[in-house]
């Protein structure tokens, strides 16, 4: 029996693993690589293409938020994964702004959806076992999404374009979508999620709910921040190495590297989070990723960028992974506060490329970069305010987290 329930847990991690790298780390931010090479092509400019990246982010929000309103079924696991695979492929099949426009929206839409129902599904899981820090095995999909696209775009595109980098990663993660639609998620939730919210109502920590409402109020407000904050070099790191002549090195490389930072980061962050606590680990995240911004405003040096790259990537998921965490530790049932703390990540990150993009298309890549830091030390500064008045509530978690 010991084993069988093992067994479960792991095919339930693998398989939203899987979804995400799916949803997130190739549907949503395959677009990062391969859009320089389409402005290169004069298919779109800075502001066109930061507008394109605000629609998927647009309907990131929209998924996010309905999510909360979707049964958490796999069938509509499924619906989501699917629709988001299908863009990813009519991306590279049509040449048309209005249409693409169309096609990043549908993808945010379901990402956003997928997002918060693996998020929900699987934290809940752990949640109830005591298992909060193999959330970072669950994120780690999206880098891994990442990494595979960062690395493959290159030697695709130099052979059939950036048409074709869109079309092969659209095949790959249609190998991905079959491993889970062949029985890598034969969880049933309908008696499993009944008796879920009453275990865990049964598991709270008093300390834990322990003025929760500014505990949640600064997470909203943080997390927002880390969305605006985190887009700007997320959407635009490439398309300025691009752009530098005195930087030779193949943008997409550096790309990967961010996935190569992201894989291992959320397994990291989670265990430091249980060293430290939650919100120290978060303070600690949130200045790397400060750093690894600013990084190439000021040198394109190789070695410099690609540690700007690999401490970028070994954030932003793990910042996700300890705000989300936390939530579900605040929260104790239920999915509004994973659901609304993503439709708040959401809203920074469609106003994000829009401010940088309409920057960038009067000034240089510097400017955005400087704002999205300087938004990213408001997030810091934000997370000081989750405190009780008899100690930090990270403490509290990390009590919680032990039992």
């Amino acid at each position: 029996m010991k084993n069988t329930l093992s067994n479960q847990h792991n095919r339930l991690l693998l398989a939203g693993f899987l979804s995400l790298a799916v949803v997130m780390g190739i549907g949503r931010f395959a677009y990062t690589p391969i859009f320089p090479y389409m402005e290169l092509d004069h298919l779109l400019t800075p502001f066109s293409a930061g507008l394109l990246a605000t629609f998927n982010y647009i309907g990131y929000f929209i998924g996010a938020l309905g999510a909360r309103y979707v049964p958490q079924q796999n069938r509509w696991l499924y619906i989501g994964l699917l629709a988001n695979v299908v863009t990813t492929f009519l991306m590279g099949m049509l040449e048309s702004y209005t249409l693409w426009a169309i096609f990043r929206l549908i993808s945010g839409i379901t990402s956003g959806m997928v997002f918060v129902i693996v998020s929900n599904l699987i934290l809940s899981r752990l949640n109830q076992t005591g298992k909060m820090y193999y959330s970072g095995y669950l994120y780690g999909g999206v880098g891994f999404g990442i990494c595979i696209s960062g690395a493959a775009i290159p030697t695709i595109q130099s052979l059939y374009g950036w048409e074709g980098a869109w079309v092969s990663l659209g095949l790959l993660s249609v190998v991905f979508m079959v491993a889970i639609f062949l029985g890598m998620w034969k969880q049933g939730n309908s008696d499993g999620s009944a008796s879920l919210s009453s275990q865990i109502r049964k598991n709270r920590h008093p300390e834990v709910v322990q003025n929760q409402r500014k505990a949640k109020y600064a997470l909203y407000i943080s997390y927002t921040g880390e969305g605006f904050g985190y887009i700007i070099f997320g959407t635009f790191i490439t398309a300025m190495l691009v752009q530098n002549p005195s930087f030779t090195f193949e943008s997409s490389y550096v790309w990967a590297i961010v996935g190569v930072g992201a894989i291992p980061s959320c397994l990291f962050w989670s265990w430091l989070g249980t060293r430290l606590s939650s919100i120290r680990a978060l303070k600690w995240a949130y200045m790397t990723q400060i750093i690894s911004i600013l990084i190439p405003v000021f040198t394109d040096h190789l070695l410099l960028t690609l540690l700007s790259a690999l401490g970028f990537g070994a954030t932003f998921m793990g910042i996700t992974t300890l705000t989300l965490t936390l939530a579900k530790s605040l929260e104790a049932a239920g999915p509004n506060l994973v659901s609304g703390l993503t439709a708040a990540y959401a809203i920074g990150q469609l106003l994000g490329p829009v401010v940088a993009g309409t920057i960038i298309s009067v000034n240089d890549f510097a400017i955005p970069f400087m704002i999205s830091a300087v938004v990213l030390v408001a997030a810091l500064i934000t997370i000081n305010f989750i405190k009780d008045q008899k100690g930090d509530m990270s403490n509290a978690v990390r009590k919680h987290q032990s039992h």
